[in-house]
């Protein structure tokens, strides 16, 4: 078993440059596109936020349909019907 180095982060052996830039090297560490990254994260903020804004609407609508229910019992409470 090898032992970590002082210079070793949480005891990983670092890789090295010719590693990297190896046919092997890059099979071993596929890189993502960082802007499809990107967009995909901030499609993802950007529907969390509509659902969270849907979700606020539909708190709304039924508080406001309360409210109606309770007027249309006071207007009829006020013509006495």
């Amino acid at each position: 078993m090898m032992e970590p180095k002082n210079n070793d982060i949480s005891g990983f052996s670092q890789t090295s440059v010719s590693v990297m830039n190896s046919e092997k090297g890059r099979q071993a560490f596929p890189q993502k596109p960082v802007g499809l990254t990107i967009s995909v994260e901030r499609i993802d903020c950007v529907l969390a936020g509509v659902q969270a804004q849907i979700e606020h609407l539909r708190r709304e609508t039924t508080n406001l349909d309360l409210v109606r229910e309770q007027l249309a019992g006071m207007e009829t409470k006020w013509r006495g019907e």
